[in-house]
This record gives C-alpha cells, sequence and structure tokens, in this order.
C-alpha cells in the first residue's frame, strides 16, 4: 500500500469513527446508504472514479451534524428554534466544506450539499431544483430517505415499514424526490425482495485465523463495540494479520469478517 492509499484509508478509518463515537446510528446509517447508492447509481451510468465519489458521499452525507445533540436529530422540525432549524438546514454545506479540505474528497461534496434539496425546489440550504440538483444528490436523498425511514432509533417518534417507506417515495415523486430515481430505486429494492443482486459486494465471512495477505475487505472491520479498525475496501499486508490476531486474543475485534472472493 502506497502512502497515498494508507492516508485515504486512514482518513475513511478515522472519519467513521469520529460518527460512530457522535452517534452510533450515523455511522451504522451511513455504511448503509453507501452499499445502496452503490448498487443504485451505475444504473444512472455512475461508474469508476464517479461510484467511488457516491460511495464518499454516502459514509460522510450528514458529517456537518457533528456537534449538533442527539435528540435534536430525531425531535420534529416544527419543534426545534430557529438556531437548531438553521444548523439542520446547513448541516449539508457544512459537510461539504468538511469533505473539500481532502483532495480524495472533494467529489463527494456537491452532493452532500444539496443531498436535501427537493425537485420541486422546496429543500435546504438554496431551493435547487429539478435537474439543477446535482444528480449525485437525487441518488442520494432517494437511498437517505428510504433507509432513515427503515432504521429509525427505537425513541424515535415514528416508525415504517418497508412498504410504507417504499409508499412514502412514490408520493414524494416530482415534489421531494427526482421520479426518475424514485422509479429506478423502487425497481430495483423489488427485484432484491425477489432474491434478486443484493445491494451490498459480494462478500465472504470467515475468521481472522482464515485471512491471509492480499485479501481485501468487503465490509470496515469493527471492533467488539463497533469502533472501525480497519475500512472496507483495505488489502489486508502480513503485518494486519498480526495485528489482527492478536486483538482477537484480547476479545477486540469482532468476528466474522467479511472479504472479498
Amino acid at each position: 500500500m502506497d502512502e497515498l492509499t494508507a492516508a485515504r484509508s486512514g482518513t475513511e478509518s478515522f472519519l467513521c469513527a469520529l460518527l460512530d463515537l457522535f452517534n452510533p446510528h450515523l455511522g451504522a446509517h451511513g455504511r448503509r446508504l453507501a452499499e445502496l447508492i452503490v448498487a443504485l447509481a451505475p444504473q444512472f451510468d455512475v461508474r469508476d472514479a464517479g461510484l467511488a465519489d457516491m460511495r464518499n458521499a454516502a459514509l460522510y452525507h450528514d458529517i456537518g451534524m457533528l456537534g449538533i445533540e442527539r435528540r435534536k436529530l430525531f425531535t420534529p422540525y416544527a419543534e426545534l428554534d430557529e438556531t437548531d432549524r438553521e444548523l439542520i438546514r446547513l448541516h449539508g454545506e457544512f459537510g461539504a466544506a468538511q469533505l473539500r479540505m481532502l483532495p480524495w474528497l472533494k467529489g463527494a461534496a456537491d452532493a452532500v450539499a444539496s443531498h436535501h434539496e427537493h425537485w420541486d425546489g422546496s429543500g435546504f440550504p438554496t431551493g435547487l431544483r429539478g435537474d439543477a440538483i446535482p444528480l449525485g444528490a437525487r441518488l442520494l436523498a432517494v437511498c437517505d430517505a428510504y433507509d432513515e425511514m427503515l432504521n429509525k432509533p427505537a425513541d424515535a417518534p415514528q416508525h415504517f415499514t418497508p412498504d410504507e417507506a417504499i409508499d412514502h417515495l412514490l408520493d414524494q415523486r416530482r415534489r421531494r424526490f427526482d421520479p426518475v430515481v424514485v422509479e429506478t430505486f423502487v425497481t430495483m429494492i423489488e427485484a432484491l425482495s425477489r432474491g434478486g443482486p443484493a445491494p451490498a459486494p459480494s462478500e465472504i465471512a470467515v475468521s481472522v485465523g482464515q485471512l491471509s495477505a492480499g485479501s481485501v475487505l468487503a465490509r470496515d472491520l469493527l471492533t467488539t463495540e463497533g469502533m472501525v479498525l480497519l475500512a472496507r475496501g483495505t488489502q489486508l499486508r502480513d503485518a494486519h494479520i498480526v495485528r489482527l490476531r492478536a486483538l482477537r486474543d484480547a476479545r477486540v475485534v469482532a468476528e466474522p469478517l467479511y472479504i472479498a472472493p
């Protein structure tokens, strides 16, 4: 692994860990969202570097939420005071500004900045509408809403079944969401429910003892407390494996691990 690749991997691990520390719900949400985006974006001819940008946008789309009290993240918008409303409205732009500080994350910034814009122009932060909203933000908005509806914390005021989440997306076509993105997304989810290709990448569950040098992580490697040790996509070296065996013996590493086939 060269120094640049190591820096990118280390940055991803750090940012994911930061989100997990602040709010485990946000960290897990970003990882699930990344899997949905990686499945959806190629259907809009987003590939290669563009697909990597979309995955990064999904992982870090809520990084601008850092500093907002957890309880306020799930408080109905109408019940927030104006200061908190402004923080919520601007969290996409705050997050985008943070991503632009790192050259390899700049490509994710526009999608993060605009992922709460609405197709009809009623969203925030700038009221973009229709095709003026970056494609990445339109994809992110649909995946974000779907995953949020299905994975609300126990203390959230409202919960959704999968069918209710799909119905909400369909109802909000041409209002909140790009209708083509919604229809493509719903078709993808329906295919998955019939046993079609999963949105997650192909992977093999293994124990630490089964790892070998050259294996590539298909998921983030977590501690038993849910912290990210190594980011998905990391190619393991002998030094990694020696360290992981020691951490396993100390009951720090969560097994199984998931590697690319």
